[in-house]
């Protein structure tokens, strides 16, 4: 890999920023007209930007009308739930507050005194920030932490991070091309950022420190890292006063939907590719403990990552499981427990809503747990999991079929061995058998029939119906401890 010193020639590309600076007169009206931030609405302008060619850049006006209509909904639909979100943090008692204390105390003329609470979000509220406030509106699937720092009596925080495991080689590439040696379990990836307009400019690198040492308490993690994205405008600034150092060029890729709307690539539906070449992302690093740490800091230049890298999206090193083992048997039948401790009407399938319940009762949670599982087979495993929904049938005399169920498989559709994974097979009535799992040519030959109808990836599972109902699931778990 190349590794190269200059930080400013990569991250600006002429033709767009002459074209921002081209339309910026425009950008500040449509921006006033619907009540907006002019960076707001910048961003959204940038984020469609690259769905135009290069040629179309010599026409400022023209080009700009094509993706006007996309930046003013996604800008104002962002405003609107920002609105709401910085009522509900109490934004308003940090009016004129131009910095917060490291210790997150403030004081103020008349007297009145409060200090801000750092804590986990719930993912309820999580997933709000993300998919509603965040400027991707795109939910990460696979979030394991999410800090913020909230004001007394609050139920939204000021600030937001999250973080999720390395699942990318290139980041560990930016790494080693560093002579940073880690394990992909020992590296989280800050993934997602938010702060409410008007914080005080400090709030956000306070944030980050607080949730790195949380971070630290909790994990074996040795190194974070993040990216800043120079063509939406960022500079890193928060980064840099968290004690990130940045470490590797990168592609950034942009998709678009059928209507023209920015989606991240993790989205799993057809999306058509971007038509203008962007500048690179700056992957950032930063050591948690003292050691790594003090690696960090004797780093210069950044690593350049090729495009054939960045876009592999197979995963990292995935470990060999025995599917057929003791432990594996143990680990399903300890995480049932965990979740049939935490069910609830509100988690279960509305048709089984009236259905009396008792204790630990199966019934309807199919969906939740088989979510909740999935994204354990990610974080905990590396393994790429598949949320299947369908049909399961018995050829056991005496044992109820599901005709609406919901399992977990490892491996590709078309694989007769493939693993399928339900931890809630109890559910049929009749079958004691509480987890099902194995082969799924085994499990047919045994006459247990898993026929699915639709088979989606973790990452599209954010806009799946069964979502809000994990996220109820995920509150009453409580945070990654």
């Amino acid at each position: 890999m190349n590794v190269y010193i200059t930080m400013n020639a990569p991250l600006a590309d002429r033709d767009i920023e002459n074209f921002i600076a081209a339309i910026q007169p425009h950008i500040e009206e449509d921006a006033d007209t619907i009540g907006v931030p002019v960076r707001t609405f910048e961003i959204q302008v940038r984020l469609h930007l690259p769905r135009l060619d290069r040629a179309a850049l010599g026409s400022p006006e023209k080009a700009y009308e094509a993706i006007r209509v996309h930046a003013i909904v996604r800008a104002a639909e962002e405003h609107q739930s920002a609105r709401e979100a910085a009522y509900q943090a109490h934004a308003s008692v940090l009016l004129n507050v131009e910095k917060v204390r490291k210790d997150l105390s403030l004081s103020f003329s008349d007297d009145y005194g409060t200090t801000l609470r750092f804590d986990d979000v719930k993912p309820a509220v999580g997933h709000r920030i993300q998919s509603r406030l965040h400027y991707l509106r795109s939910e990460r699937a696979d979030t394991l932490y999410q800090f913020g720092l909230h004001l007394p009596g609050a139920t939204m925080p000021l600030t937001y991070v999250a973080f999720s495991r390395c699942d990318r080689q290139y980041v560990m590439d930016a790494l080693t091309g560093h002579g940073l040696a880690a394990a992909p379990h020992e590296i989280l990836v800050l993934t997602r950022m938010h702060g409410l307009a008007g914080i005080p400019a400090n709030l956000m690198s306070l944030t980050i420190g607080r949730a790195v040492r949380a971070i630290k308490d909790r994990s074996d993690t040795r190194f974070v890292i993040t990216a800043f994205n120079p063509m939406l405008g960022f500079d890193g600034r928060s980064f840099r006063a968290a004690g990130f150092r940045a470490i590797a060029s990168s592609p950034v890729t942009y998709a678009y939907d059928q209507r023209g709307f920015f989606q991240t690539r993790r989205i799993s539906r057809k999306l058509f590719p971007q038509r203008l070449d962007t500048p690179n992302n700056v992957l950032m690093v930063l050591g948690v403990p003292t050691a790594a740490k003090d690696e960090v800091a004797t780093l210069d230049g950044l690593v350049e990552i090729p495009p054939e890298v960045h876009s592999r999206v197979d995963p990292i090193n995935p470990p060999a499981i025995d599917f057929s083992s003791a432990g594996w048997s143990q680990w399903l039948c300890e995480h049932r427990a965990l979740l049939e401790n935490h069910w609830s009407g509100a988690t279960a399938h509305p048709k089984y809503f009236e259905i009396p319940r008792g204790e630990a009762d199966p019934r309807g949670q199919c969906g939740v747990a088989s979510v909740w599982l999935a994204r354990r087979l990610r974080t905990d495993l590396r393994v790429e999991p598949t949320y299947c929904f369908g049909r399961l049938s018995f050829d056991a005399a005496g044992v109820g079929d599901v005709d609406h169920h919901c399992w977990v498989e490892i491996g590709e559709g078309n694989d007769p061995r493939r693993t399928v994974i339900d931890l809630t097979g109890d559910q049929a009535e009749g079958n004691a058998e509480r987890i099902i799992t194995g082969p799924h040519d085994e499990l047919r030959a045994r006459g247990i029939h898993y026929e699915p109808i639709s088979r989606l990836p973790l990452d599209a599972l954010p806009t799946d119906r069964v979502w809000p109902r994990f996220l109820d699931l995920d509150d009453r778990l409580g945070p990654r401890r």
